[in-house]
């Protein structure tokens, strides 16, 4: 692999790690304002980090990265694959990269490729997955709700062993409501145009719809717990359909650093193979 390539997927995740320390040192107790009670106007939801990471969910957050800051979202995915064929793959550093433009409900965001290790069928497979582009876009929100979209575009610029041979398409439509002063429901209807190895070694395009729900509970921290099910209506070329369950935690450290640590799994196998995994991630805006 060339090294312009593992530099472009550990700049960002090394960078988050070295000014780490000073913005966690900010000051962690300035409380964000609240609205007035007699302001008729909801107040815009997308202020705090923890509002705005969308990692490590499948479904994707309606907040954007605001007017003259950038978030990177990294992370490390240990994935277990029982079954015939079956083995683990670790993923890192899972950097997604997000830019506030002008418009503070727009934003763009970059993909680097992540590195990945893999010993599924007894063979030990190393290499980088593909890169994407995208945007998106906070819509609108009311006193409890809010809904916006995103897209994005996968390059096929990975290792063989990851990438998906071909140009990806996303777009998805992304929604939340505060049901109180604890507890939230978001999720994600999840529209792909997808590709990936069939069984006989070429390129197969696929379509899948992947709607997700995810149920949050803000603690004090501030932090969250969450619980997420999601719905992939094909799982790859000529496979059928999946569902994923998985759970995590989330800290605040400050106003720009956010922890992650999440465990998931996928209840019912496919072509014999069930999977699982664990991870855990660091966010950092600037």
């Amino acid at each position: 692999m060339k090294p312009a390539i593992r530099v472009l997927a550990l700049l960002s995740f090394a960078g988050s790690l070295v000014a780490a320390t000073a913005v966690a040192a900010g000051d962690p107790t300035s409380p964000t304002p609240a609205p007035s009670a007699g302001t008729a106007a909801p107040s815009d939801p997308c202020g705090s980090i923890i509002s705005i990471v969308t990692r490590p969910t499948v479904t994707t957050s309606v907040c954007t990265v605001r007017t003259g800051h950038v978030l990177i979202e990294n992370g490390y995915t240990n994935t277990t694959t029982t079954g015939p064929g079956g083995g683990v793959t670790a993923a890192y550093p899972q950097s997604l990269i997000r830019v506030g433009t002008s418009d503070p409900h727009l934003e763009f965001s970059v993909t680097p490729p992540s590195f990945n290790r893999s010993s599924a069928g007894g063979a030990i497979a190393t290499g980088y997955s593909d890169i994407n582009v995208g945007a998106k876009y906070e819509i609108g929100y009311g006193r409890t709700a809010s809904w916006g979209a995103n897209a994005y575009v996968t390059i096929p610029t990975g290792a063989r062993a990851f990438t998906a041979g071909a140009a990806q398409y996303t777009g998805n439509l992304n929604w939340s409501d505060a049901m109180g002063p604890v507890f939230s429901l978001s999720g994600t209807f999840g529209f792909n145009a997808l590709n990936g190895f069939n069984s006989a070694g070429t390129v197969q395009p696929y379509f899948a719809f992947i709607p997700s729900v995810v149920l949050s509970a803000g603690l004090p921290g501030p932090s969250s717990m969450y619980a997420e099910y999601a719905y992939f209506s094909q799982a790859g070329p000529n496979l059928g359909s999946k569902s994923l369950i998985d759970f995590g935690y989330s800290r605040d450290l400050g106003r720009n650093l956010q922890l992650d640590i999440e465990y998931g799994f996928s209840p019912a196998p496919i072509n014999g193979q069930k999977s699982s995994y664990t991870g855990a991630g660091l966010s950092l805006m600037f």
